[in-house]
């Protein structure tokens, strides 16, 4: 196995222990100290729903800890698994991306606020690929947008805010920008260049003044982007590797 693969799968180990440490602790922060303790020794493009359908997955021969965890409601190494994918593809968007790169091109601001809506609108795209899929889509964009506001809270905090309750306002200001900005990224998807381009103005460039090529160039972006995300199947998507951000 070569270098960069062994940190990898070494990433993704860390990544799905710190998910399932943190699921098991505010998981049985107030079950009884029994079965805290049974537990402990036993863990070592068009408009886009979530499907409707229910599927079964039929699976044979499966071992003893799945067979118990299914038996556990509260448990789920699935949605483990799916949660520390979530905060896999969000680095490889923070990881992948060249920042100053798109500033520049694009002519932004260099500021915390350039990156965070470049971020955002990967989140985005990504959170419309997955909700493309079954329920287990809706688990995967949640844990994507909580990976997004760890990165928040740690780059405001080494940007010098040390008030949290200043902290706490601002990253809520910011949630609700989020939350519009999703909806007018989604009607513009569904509708045509002109609605989408709108909402990148209004988004990005805070409604001043941009050149023409710009918005046109980002239109472009997105939908290249969406189309490739839909060409990937749910496995591959989860796997992360497949995931490809082409220069912007």
């Amino acid at each position: 196995m070569s270098l960069p693969r062994f940190r990898n799968v070494l990433t993704q180990r860390k990544i799905v222990s710190h998910v399932l440490n943190s699921h098991i602790h505010s998981t049985f922060k107030n079950a009884p100290s029994s079965l805290c303790r049974s537990l402990i020794n036993f863990t070592n493009e068009n408009r886009r729903p979530a499907s409707t359908l229910e599927v079964q997955n039929v699976q044979k021969d499966e071992g003893l800890i799945r067979k118990f965890l299914k038996k556990v409601p509260f448990l789920n190494i699935d949605n483990v698994k799916i949660k520390a994918s979530g905060y896999l593809l969000y680095e490889h968007i923070a990881d992948n991306l060249d920042y100053m790169e798109i500033i520049e091109k694009y002519q932004l601001p260099d500021t915390f606020y350039s990156w965070f809506v470049i971020t955002e609108l990967h989140v985005w795209m990504l959170a419309v690929r997955a909700m493309a899929d079954d329920k287990d889509g809706q688990v995967l964009r949640n844990s994507i947008v909580e990976a997004l506001w760890g990165d928040v809270v740690k780059r405001t905090k080494r940007l010098g805010e040390s008030n949290p309750s200043a902290m706490k306002a601002q990253i809520k200001d910011l949630s609700e920008e989020l939350q519009a900005s999703f909806i007018a990224y989604d009607e513009g998807l569904q509708s045509d260049d002109v609605v989408l381009a709108g909402a990148i103005w209004r988004r990005i460039y805070q409604m001043e003044y941009c050149a023409p090529h710009h918005l046109e160039g980002i239109v472009r972006y997105i939908r290249k982007h969406i189309s490739l995300l839909d060409n990937l199947s749910k496995d591959q998507i989860l796997n992360v590797e497949p995931v490809k951000w082409e220069p912007m």
